[in-house]
């Protein structure tokens, strides 16, 4: 089904063919026809809510499924370890759907680099990350990052994480010609980057009037998990399917349909929370349990009382949450909460 750029929200991203986007509460997922095209396609097709109702592979509200989430650091490297044989094929398997329409030939192979760089630059302090040299099938050289990322300074974190990539490149002496491979950054968040309903935007060096690539050295890959849909089919793009399960792996009691597949049935081993010992799941769901639902108590809170939270700054913001948090385990009303704020039951 052709369809004509204008209904689409993003420009740049229309013409490159890269975004995924959203008409309504439906999911769409936009493919150039061909590299001159001005034209898009559709590559899904309309849903059947019937269909699509995935309520019985979920677990009830307050159970644990049988898996951990994707998004756990010792899940994370443990599933795409490029030293293991499985862990390879799945780190391929994620780097060449992620990166499709980015990267001009499917990566092969894989090599994992040194974290450490130095005390200013120092990468220990990322979480989950995977730091890569890769070539593709015609033997060209690229460097990949794939993180899990905190969100203070999220998008100046990419550059800097991507700059470090591109001057570790470098070799001393004046012969060397400043031929940078291609970096390519694939980030996780947990939280909200961008002010529109896209769980995905990809990026990189563009000329602002014709959104043409100038240069292919720094590429960002951004993939925003609270704005993944509760929905996945068997039609939908590998992309989808790859947010899908990062985002809600550790909610199902089995895959679904659309994910019964080797490519993600292979993860489960990594995943399963019977292989954790007590202490390790103890530690496993209190983490996890932090950053979700902080995450889900600033997120109403702003919501709820925008008028406050633009009036004071980040620090009393953060006092104000201690004190919703405090107040709610003592099992005090929202009437009580919000006179202890100063605020009225009308400023909801």
């Amino acid at each position: 089904m052709d369809v004509q750029n204008k209904k689409c929200a993003d420009p740049i991203l229309e013409k490159l063919g890269l975004g995924r986007f959203y008409h309504g509460d439906k999911p769409l997922v936009w493919i150039a026809d061909s590299p001159k095209s001005n034209k898009l396609h559709e590559d899904v097709a309309s849903y059947n809510a019937e269909a699509c109702d995935l309520s019985q592979y979920f677990a009830k509200e307050g159970e644990f499924g049988p898996y951990a989430s994707l998004l756990y650091d010792k899940t994370f490297k443990k599933a795409f370890s490029p030293d293991t044989r499985r862990g390879k094929r799945n780190l391929l398997n994620l780097l060449n759907d992620m990166l499709e329409g980015q990267i001009p030939q499917k990566i092969k192979e894989i090599a994992s680099q040194q974290l450490e760089l130095n005390e200013s630059g120092s990468k220990v302090s990322k979480s989950s990350i995977l730091d890569l040299h890769c070539r593709d099938e015609h033997d060209n050289f690229i460097e990949i990052e794939v993180q899990i990322q905190r969100e203070t300074n999220f998008l100046k974190r990419l550059v800097f994480y991507s700059s470090q990539m591109i001057v570790q490149q470098g070799e001393p002496g004046p012969d060397w010609d400043y031929d940078v491979k291609p970096v390519y950054v694939i980030s996780f968040a947990r939280f909200r980057v961008f002010d529109d309903d896209r769980p995905l935007h990809r990026a990189g060096i563009l000329d602002y009037e014709t959104a043409v690539r100038l240069i292919d050295c720094a590429n960002f890959t951004i993939i925003e998990l609270p704005k993944v849909a509760r929905l996945i089919r068997k039609s939908d793009s590998e992309v989808a399917k790859w947010m899908f399960i990062f985002r809600y792996l550790d909610r199902l009691k089995e895959l679904p349909p659309a994910l019964k597949t080797e490519k993600f049935e292979g993860l489960l081993p990594f995943a399963k929370l019977a292989r954790f010992n007590k202490k390790e799941l103890k530690r496993y769901r209190y983490i996890m349990h932090l950053k979700w639902d902080r995450y889900a108590q600033e997120l109403a809170f702003a919501e709820d009382h925008p008028d406050f939270v633009k009036k004071i700054g980040d620090e009393a913001v953060e006092k104000a949450l201690n004190l919703v948090e405090r107040m709610q385990k003592k099992g005090a009303s929202m009437d009580k909460i919000r006179a202890s704020l100063g605020l009225s039951n009308n400023s909801r």
